[in-house]
């Protein structure tokens, strides 16, 4: 099957423009969520999760996801009018596992919607959010901070389609590659005729901790509106001397500098976690991973 496609074949010659998993969708089980809930995916299989959020409605909901082999999970959401979510993904999975997850949200006038997406290096990921800004002051932040390692291969894809007037995105990737792991970001922020007023901004920031890892960012600004701002940056790299003796000086090592700066990429998003078992769960499943 393929996945996370780009909006554009830009890159057909390279390879990038999609991913391709050797996988065949089942029946998919259906589960609709309409208010605060902690959701836990414990088994493999096709999962389609509904969230339906309703006029200036807040709404909260946790997806944790605790499984072995295959889980491919598609989440579907619509938030009407004025209303807010927060979702959060956490993939706690065994190792050599594959986690499949796909976001689908549709935002009307004035809506919310906060992802954040904690990947914190089990097995391989697939993942990615696409939003359609259809609705006049909607706005989108989308987070993932990922660790890729042990020949990992995490592949990402996050789109942003502003249809509305005086919308707003901002995506955000913040991870951490070792131990020959691979890694593509796709982010595209898409102005599309009528969306007068729109604002996009894509950040990422990746730390390398070797040098036979594998590192793909695709940042694309798409444009059929006059009357935008789009913007995107990307730091990459590896630990400078500076940095390092700066830990050193403080009696850390470089291995104990290398674990403190990668779990400082997650907690950030673990902070956004309201539940305190989960989320002091998630604090240690990372530091255990790294």
């Amino acid at each position: 099957m393929k996945l996370n496609q780009l909006p554009v074949t830009t890159f057909e010659k390279v390879g990038m423009n999609e991913a391709t998993v050797d996988y065949s969708e089942g029946s998919f089980e259906s589960i609709e969520i309409n208010k605060d809930t902690v959701l836990e995916l414990d088994k493999p299989g096709d999962i389609n999760v509904k969230i339906h959020v309703k006029d200036k409605e807040t709404l909260s909901v946790i997806m944790k996801y605790s499984f072995k082999d295959t889980l491919n999970v598609i989440t579907d959401v619509d938030i009407e009018d004025g209303g807010k979510l927060k979702l959060i993904q956490i993939d706690s999975s065994v190792f050599e596992s594959r986690l499949i997850n796909r976001v689908n949200v549709n935002l009307q006038k004035e809506a919310e919607f906060n992802l954040a997406q904690i990947l914190p290096g089990r097995g391989e990921v697939y993942s990615g959010c696409t939003a359609e800004l259809i609705g006049n002051d909607s706005k989108v932040n989308m987070d993932v901070s990922y660790l890729a390692k042990d020949n990992q291969k995490v592949d990402l894809n996050y789109v942003a389609n502003h249809r509305g007037k005086s919308t707003e995105c901002h995506i955000n990737a913040d991870g951490v590659l070792k131990d020959k792991a691979e890694k593509t970001l796709r982010d595209t922020v898409n102005f599309i005729t009528g969306a007068a007023g729109s604002k996009g901004i894509e950040n990422e920031k990746v730390l390398l901790l070797g040098d036979d890892v594998v590192n793909k960012s695709i940042p694309l600004i798409l444009c059929t509106e006059e009357d935008v701002e789009g913007a995107h940056g990307a730091q990459i790299g590896s630990l400078t001397d500076e940095t390092l003796l700066y830990f050193a000086q403080r009696g850390l090592n470089k291995e104990q500098a290398e674990k403190m700066i990668s779990l400082g990429s997650f907690n950030r998003l673990i902070k956004m976690i309201d539940d305190e078992e989960i989320k002091e769960s998630t604090t240690k499943l990372v530091s255990e991973v790294l």
